[in-house]
């Protein structure tokens, strides 16, 4: 039996996230933390304080760790999970450049860690077509497009973030543009588009525009589950005993 600590229970996706693990047969959710909603059930669990994750964590011994909350509590719980051999999966976006740094300093050689801005199977198979696609197109104007709804914390989004990174790494380093306003032909640079509005889960496209046509791919979600689903997906494969070290949905999935 995996036993699973999660944080951000009070969320959109921590309580799904805990729901789902409460209806497996390999796992047992012993730990549900939030700083919002402290006491309401999820289960025959309530919700207790994340700002005593680290008692939490003592008392409970949890195999593993599971983090949906803001980058900046998000940083502090990895360390702390880290720093008690812990291992964890995190799906918190919204990391700064120093955060990511801190984050790696924290995981390399003490716990194992699948981190990644999108755990739905459809989204990283996108960024394998967006992957091959930039290799073939490499003369085409590239913008990409998000749309969540408009609770959604940061902007652009993780998963746009990472499309913009999978492209530069094929194409060299590119600017990227914010939106576009004022006059004048497009300059250089990679755009990227947020929408907030409405419930609109979460939709994203890449458009690569070239002479007389152009290439676009979608995922679009309907709902939050196939993003659950690729947590639980890896909580079992970090529970196989994995190097310690950080790794992104693409190697759970073998991409």
């Amino acid at each position: 039996m995996i036993r699973v600590a999660v944080a951000g229970a009070n969320g959109k996706m921590g309580s799904l996230i805990c729901r789902d693990i409460l209806e497996q047969d390999d796992m047992s959710l012993v730990a549900a933390m939030d700083i919002k909603g402290v006491g309401k059930k999820i289960g025959d669990l309530e919700i207790r304080d994340a700002r005593g994750m680290g008692e939490i964590f003592d008392e409970l011994s949890p195999d593993l760790y599971v983090d949906f909350t803001v980058a900046d509590s998000s940083v502090k719980n990895i360390e702390t999970a880290s720093e008690k051999g812990i291992n964890l999966v995190v799906g918190t976006t919204g990391f700064s450049k120093e955060q990511e740094e801190r984050i790696r300093r924290a995981v390399e050689g003490k716990v194992s860690a699948v981190i990644s801005p999108n755990f739905s199977l459809g989204v990283n198979v996108f960024w394998r077509l967006t992957k091959e696609a930039a290799s073939h197109l490499k003369d085409y104007d590239v913008e990409i497009i998000e749309a969540h709804d408009r609770l959604k914390k940061d902007s652009p989004s993780g998963t746009a973030r990472r499309t913009y990174e999978i492209v530069c790494e094929v194409l060299g380093e590119r600017k990227p543009v914010y939106g576009r306003s004022g006059s004048g032909e497009r300059g250089e640079g990679i755009g990227i588009h947020s929408i907030r509005a409405g419930d609109i889960v979460s939709d994203h496209t890449i458009l690569f525009g070239g002479d007389g046509e152009r290439l676009e791919i979608t995922h679009k979600a309907q709902s939050w589950e196939p993003f659950s689903s690729g947590v639980l997906m890896s909580i079992r494969w970090l529970s196989k005993g994995r190097e310690k070290k950080i790794y992104e949905m693409e190697d759970v999935l073998e991409l």
